[in-house]
């Protein structure tokens, strides 16, 4: 579950950018435009936050992990390998995994993403790459009716 953390070590040199995808994502928008995306210079990843669901839980990651951006989701991620070889550390995402509590690890990938990059992320649309059904309501009434079922 952690190799997506560690994708920039772990891919072969040659490759200076990934999409991340997870298995069960159902892609339904072209990827043109995310994979075109423009990191600013502090930022090595791309994703969702779903942070339109509401803020409560936001606040409380938010809180858990003493942080100050959004929650994202991991299962679409655009990466800089370049610049993600620069953070990204094995041992110490090892490091963060034994000292965190069972109970802290609610979404142990993501939440250990979240903790050490999610400074370095920057928010992509998640009504365009990682649509959340159960969030349909809410991306209707925050597009003025734009983004629905077709």
């Amino acid at each position: 579950m952690y190799y997506k953390l560690l994708a920039p070590l772990i891919l072969p040199e040659t490759l200076d950018k990934v999409l991340y995808l997870d298995p069960d994502t159902l892609v339904i928008n072209k990827l043109d435009s995310l994979w075109k995306t423009k990191l600013l210079e502090e930022k090595f990843y791309a994703a969702a936050s779903h942070a339109i669901a509401g803020y409560l839980t936001d606040d409380i990651n938010k809180f858990r992990f003493n942080t100050d951006h959004s929650y994202f989701n991991t299962g679409v991620i655009l990466m800089d390998l370049i610049k993600a070889r620069k953070v990204v550390d094995v041992d110490e995402i090892i490091k963060t995994v034994n000292e965190s509590k069972d109970i802290e690890l609610i979404l142990p990938d993501q939440d250990i993403f979240n903790a050490m990059y999610g400074k370095y992320t920057l928010e992509i649309p998640e009504e365009l790459y990682n649509y959340d059904a159960r969030l349909y309501f809410a991306y209707l009434l925050n597009s003025s009716n734009q983004h629905d079922l077709n």
